[in-house]
């Protein structure tokens, strides 16, 4: 019996809902952000996604003891296999189903925002299609930095490194079909 992804890692699952296409806040340019958050800072076209994410884990998961089931989890994630990253983008949510879901309101089209501003100087933004140009390794970058990032800044992600090129020509697709 597979396994879900919403039950092995329940606090990231519930996190990261803001970076679901249409279930989150949506995108902001800097402009837009500043006018309507002078105090915040700027962290790209996500960013109000990110600030939502992060109130939802003061308010409902800021205590020593989450903090470390969460720290866990992301440990945990980042040293499992590729299955586990295709269970939490699935329709099913079953680690190993490989059948994504919806753009509308899945994760691919924010990975690939993430994926395009970590590497500006190569890929221009809303140039890659989340439908058809998505891969696993665009949603482990973003989790990294829109999530692990934000909530423990300053610490190491063991067993990830982030990738050095943005050149989507690089990546090993065959591992999405």
């Amino acid at each position: 019996m597979q396994e879900l992804f919403s039950k092995k890692y329940t606090l990231i699952h519930s996190l990261i809902k803001p970076l679901r296409g249409e279930w989150g806040p949506g995108l902001t340019d800097e402009d837009s952000f500043r006018k309507k958050f002078p105090s915040k800072r700027y962290l790209g076209k996500l960013s109000l996604c990110i600030y939502e994410m992060l109130d939802m884990y003061q308010q409902f998961y800021n205590s020593d003891e989450t903090r470390a089931r969460l720290r866990d989890e992301f440990f945990s994630l980042f040293g499992a296999c590729n299955a586990h990253w295709h269970g939490m983008c699935s329709t099913s949510l079953l680690i190993g189903d490989k059948n994504l879901e919806d753009c509308e309101y899945g994760l691919q089209p924010d990975s690939a925002i993430c994926w395009a501003e970590s590497f500006s100087d190569e890929v221009q933004l809303y140039s890659i299609d989340p439908e058809e140009e998505f891969h696993i390794d665009m949603l482990k970058l973003m989790v990294k930095r829109c999530m692990w990032d934000v909530l423990f800044p300053g610490e190491t992600l063991p067993g990830y490194t982030e990738p050095t090129s943005g050149d989507l020509s690089l990546l090993d697709y065959s591992i999405m079909k």
